[in-house]
Protein backbone atom coordinates (compact mmCIF):
# COMPACT_ATOMS: atom_id res chain seq x y z
CA UNK A 1 0.00 0.00 0.00
CA UNK A 2 3.07 2.49 0.81
CA UNK A 3 1.14 5.20 3.17
CA UNK A 4 -1.98 5.42 5.09
CA UNK A 5 -2.95 8.57 6.66
CA UNK A 6 -4.93 7.62 10.58
CA UNK A 7 -7.68 9.78 11.82
CA UNK A 8 -4.72 11.40 14.34
CA UNK A 9 -2.85 12.82 11.90
CA UNK A 10 -0.08 10.09 11.91
CA UNK A 11 0.87 8.44 8.69
CA UNK A 12 1.80 4.57 8.58
CA UNK A 13 3.91 3.37 6.48
CA UNK A 14 4.32 0.07 5.23
CA UNK A 15 7.10 0.56 2.63
CA UNK A 16 9.10 -1.16 4.59
CA UNK A 17 8.91 -5.00 4.77
CA UNK A 18 8.59 -6.47 6.88
CA UNK A 19 7.43 -4.01 9.53
CA UNK A 20 5.47 -4.17 12.85
CA UNK A 21 2.40 -1.81 11.44
CA UNK A 22 0.96 -4.11 9.09
CA UNK A 23 -0.59 -7.76 9.57
CA UNK A 24 -3.25 -10.17 8.73
CA UNK A 25 -6.87 -10.89 10.46
CA UNK A 26 -7.79 -14.57 9.68
CA UNK A 27 -11.28 -15.61 10.82
CA UNK A 28 -11.90 -19.20 12.56
CA UNK A 29 -14.05 -20.08 9.21
CA UNK A 30 -11.60 -18.62 7.15
CA UNK A 31 -8.68 -20.45 8.82
CA UNK A 32 -10.57 -23.74 7.80
CA UNK A 33 -10.69 -22.95 4.48
CA UNK A 34 -7.12 -22.05 4.21
CA UNK A 35 -5.87 -24.90 5.61
CA UNK A 36 -8.18 -26.76 3.55
CA UNK A 37 -6.87 -25.53 0.60
CA UNK A 38 -3.47 -25.75 1.85
CA UNK A 39 -3.60 -29.80 1.49
CA UNK A 40 -5.48 -29.67 -1.57
CA UNK A 41 -2.94 -27.67 -3.06
CA UNK A 42 0.08 -29.72 -1.85
CA UNK A 43 -1.60 -33.29 -2.64
CA UNK A 44 -2.26 -31.58 -6.23
CA UNK A 45 1.26 -30.48 -6.59
CA UNK A 46 2.90 -34.15 -5.26
CA UNK A 47 0.37 -35.91 -7.63
CA UNK A 48 1.86 -33.65 -10.64
CA UNK A 49 5.10 -34.19 -8.93
CA UNK A 50 5.19 -37.90 -9.04
CA UNK A 51 3.31 -37.94 -12.47
CA UNK A 52 6.56 -35.98 -13.65
CA UNK A 53 3.59 -33.34 -14.91
CA UNK A 54 4.50 -29.98 -12.77
CA UNK A 55 4.32 -27.57 -15.65
CA UNK A 56 0.50 -28.40 -15.89
CA UNK A 57 0.52 -28.01 -11.95
CA UNK A 58 2.28 -24.69 -12.68
CA UNK A 59 -0.17 -23.63 -15.34
CA UNK A 60 -3.37 -24.77 -13.58
CA UNK A 61 -1.91 -21.88 -11.06
CA UNK A 62 0.25 -19.01 -12.79
CA UNK A 63 -0.66 -17.53 -15.66
CA UNK A 64 2.01 -17.37 -18.84
CA UNK A 65 4.14 -14.12 -16.76
CA UNK A 66 5.38 -16.48 -13.97
CA UNK A 67 8.89 -17.12 -14.50
CA UNK A 68 9.19 -20.96 -15.27
CA UNK A 69 12.99 -20.76 -13.73
CA UNK A 70 10.95 -20.31 -10.20
CA UNK A 71 12.06 -23.15 -7.75
CA UNK A 72 9.40 -25.82 -6.82
CA UNK A 73 9.59 -24.54 -3.24
CA UNK A 74 8.69 -20.88 -4.07
CA UNK A 75 6.24 -21.71 -6.24
CA UNK A 76 4.32 -23.78 -3.40
CA UNK A 77 5.02 -20.30 -1.22
CA UNK A 78 3.62 -18.22 -3.90
CA UNK A 79 0.34 -20.14 -4.28
CA UNK A 80 -0.15 -20.68 -0.91
CA UNK A 81 0.33 -17.17 -0.30
CA UNK A 82 -2.04 -16.22 -2.89
CA UNK A 83 -4.54 -18.40 -0.75
CA UNK A 84 -3.99 -16.71 2.29
CA UNK A 85 -4.80 -13.81 1.13
CA UNK A 86 -7.89 -14.56 -0.60
CA UNK A 87 -9.41 -15.43 3.23
CA UNK A 88 -7.78 -12.40 4.93
CA UNK A 89 -8.18 -9.41 5.93
CA UNK A 90 -5.43 -6.43 6.13
CA UNK A 91 -4.75 -4.61 9.18
CA UNK A 92 -2.17 -1.70 9.94
CA UNK A 93 -1.91 -0.37 13.65
CA UNK A 94 -1.03 3.48 13.64
CA UNK A 95 1.80 3.83 15.91
CA UNK A 96 1.19 7.08 17.97
CA UNK A 97 -2.49 6.34 18.97
CA UNK A 98 -2.42 2.79 18.78
CA UNK A 99 -5.80 2.47 15.95
CA UNK A 100 -5.96 -0.41 14.16
CA UNK A 101 -7.62 0.23 10.95
CA UNK A 102 -9.09 -3.42 9.57
CA UNK A 103 -9.78 -4.07 5.89
CA UNK A 104 -13.53 -4.61 4.71
CA UNK A 105 -13.63 -7.63 2.67
CA UNK A 106 -10.31 -9.37 0.95
CA UNK A 107 -11.23 -7.95 -2.27
CA UNK A 108 -11.40 -4.25 -0.84
CA UNK A 109 -8.95 -1.07 -0.53
CA UNK A 110 -11.46 0.19 1.99
CA UNK A 111 -10.77 0.05 6.19
CA UNK A 112 -12.66 0.38 9.25
CA UNK A 113 -11.08 1.75 12.32
CA UNK A 114 -10.64 0.59 15.76
CA UNK A 115 -9.61 2.65 18.85
CA UNK A 116 -8.05 1.01 21.98
CA UNK A 117 -10.07 1.40 25.25
CA UNK A 118 -6.91 1.57 27.68
CA UNK A 119 -5.32 4.94 28.18
CA UNK A 120 -2.57 5.71 25.46
CA UNK A 121 0.37 5.19 27.81
CA UNK A 122 -1.01 1.89 28.90
CA UNK A 123 -1.54 0.59 25.73
CA UNK A 124 0.71 -2.84 24.52
CA UNK A 125 1.77 -2.75 20.79
CA UNK A 126 -0.61 -5.63 18.43
CA UNK A 127 1.58 -6.01 15.60
CA UNK A 128 5.12 -7.06 15.50
CA UNK A 129 6.85 -10.42 16.12
CA UNK A 130 3.89 -12.47 17.61
CA UNK A 131 6.21 -15.39 18.28
CA UNK A 132 8.90 -16.39 20.86
CA UNK A 133 11.99 -16.45 19.57
CA UNK A 134 13.25 -19.68 20.71
CA UNK A 135 9.88 -21.23 18.47
CA UNK A 136 11.03 -19.38 15.58
CA UNK A 137 12.35 -21.68 12.54
CA UNK A 138 15.42 -21.29 11.30
CA UNK A 139 15.82 -19.03 8.26
CA UNK A 140 19.09 -20.07 6.60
Amino acid sequence: MGKFGCTCGNIISDVIAPNDVTGFVLSDKSSEIFCESISDVIGDFFNHFNADTIEEWRAKHFNEMYPTSEPLGEMIHDVLFSRLMDVTLGMFECDECGRLWVQESPTVNKYKAYSPDDPLGERAKILGLNQDAGSMPDSE
